[in-house]
């Protein structure tokens, strides 16, 4: 059994296996010094979004044919580390700590699992992976520096800088105290502990950096096993059974009808709105905007496109999505401000490469985000990237005028 279920999931990459190391390379030389913390946020984004995808497909398994459970669930967790590992290979080229630093992006994986469990639908999935992902990643780092620094000025009777400069030593150490004993506290963060694991990497203090790694591994055991109890008594139709959208307007086409509800539908938009709401900073924001616009430029392809045949609208009825949903994710300007014109920029770039194909336009997107995150912020970047975008909608449009329909989709 093992052999061929191995190459049933290996066909869910459809040859382009070999693709993910030459990609991984070329990004690797393309992002010079920080190409050792690359392979964390490539990893993390494919695990905590991607790969559980392939959670609906092995359960199609069970329904006709007797596997074991528990064997299925090991083997493809299985696939999904070797995966991930084949994409870690070309930065260890680069640099060695990358391959270190990509293991604390090994949580998200069975996270996503538990995700795709609970959930059951790929797209509220892949939506909430991304979301939790950046909230993991980023969050607990800075709410910890933030405590860290307020109880040792409050501990020091440090209220000017006249009191700083006096007491810099004790202060600085007493902070990497606090910090340390409150990233032990946030044991489900991996930012956090893959912070201070760089750091003692370059302090050369291995026994700390060994703590950190167990209790990424500890976290990681945690989420498998109770994915694991959660595949081994879910039922598969709970995932597989079809949920259109709902018809609303009878008074309206039934194809606008359907569009229209599509569109209430985006997971990636509902995502988007408590990620506006939280309480952190505009380049937080962003920054999840630069992963949640081109998903949602994404979603617009999820449809087959052969049902444009049967639509009085013609191949520019995809183009027309797209900017509609870039029109209502611009509720955000006025919390990334100039931000948005990069993440559209970034949408309509993954929407030509999703014309192409999906599959590669899912692992450009953090690729992409993270090239283009230096922009985040700059007016003049935010009016070049809008200007500059009008030329990938232009591709696109002319590929959707003569691309073949039937094999798309």
């Amino acid at each position: 059994m093992g052999l061929p279920f191995l190459r049933l999931e290996i066909l869910r990459f459809r040859g382009k296996l070999a693709l993910l190391p030459v990609l991984g390379l070329g990004t690797a030389l393309a992002f010079g010094e920080l190409s050792p913390v690359i392979p964390y946020f490539l990893v993390g984004f494919l695990f905590s979004a991607v790969f559980p995808g392939g959670m609906e497909s092995v359960l199609g398994l069970l329904l006709p044919k007797p596997f074991k459970r528990s064997r299925l669930f090991l083997r493809l967790l299985l696939l999904d580390v070797l995966t991930g590992i084949v994409i870690v290979i070309p930065f260890v080229i680069i640099s060695r700590s990358s391959a270190l630093y990509s293991l604390f992006a090994l949580p998200f994986l069975p996270l996503g699992y538990l995700l795709a469990l609970v959930l059951r639908n790929p797209r509220k999935t892949l939506a909430v992976g991304v979301i939790l992902f950046l909230l993991l990643t980023f969050v607990p780092p800075g709410i910890v520096q933030m405590e860290a620094q307020e109880n040792a000025q409050e501990a020091l009777g440090i209220h000017s800088l006249g009191d700083y400069e006096a007491k810099k030593a004790e202060y600085h150490t007493l902070v990497e105290n606090l910090e340390r004993r409150y990233t032990t506290y946030v044991f489900f963060s991996p930012g956090a502990q893959l912070e201070l694991f760089a750091r003692d990497l370059e302090a050369d203090n291995g026994g700390d950096a060994l703590f950190r790694l167990f209790i990424t591994a500890a976290f990681s055991l945690v989420l498998t096993l109770m994915a694991l109890a959660i595949f081994l008594r879910v039922e598969p139709g709970g995932l597989l059974r079809p949920s259109p959208p709902s018809l609303y307007l009878s008074a309206l086409p039934w194809w606008f009808r359907k569009e229209l509800a599509n569109l209430w539908a985006s997971r990636t938009f509902l995502a988007l709105l408590p990620l506006m709401l939280l309480p952190v900073e505009g380049t937080l924001k962003a920054f999840g905007l630069l992963f949640l616009m081109p998903l949602a430029s994404l979603e617009v392809l999820s449809e087959s496109p052969l049902l444009m045949l049967s639509k009085p609208v013609g191949r520019d009825y995809l183009l027309l999505r797209f900017l509609v949903v870039s029109a209502v994710f611009a509720i955000s300007v006025p919390f990334v401000g100039a931000s948005f014109g990069v993440a559209l920029f970034l949408a309509s770039l993954v929407f030509l490469i999703g014309l192409f194909t999906r599959r590669g336009a899912l692992v450009a997107v953090p690729l992409l985000a993270l090239l283009f995150a230096p922009a985040i912020g700059s007016v003049m970047a935010s009016l070049t990237l809008t200007a500059l975008s009008m030329i990938p909608l232009s591709v696109s449009r002319f590929r959707l005028l003569r691309m073949d329909l039937r094999g798309w989709g």
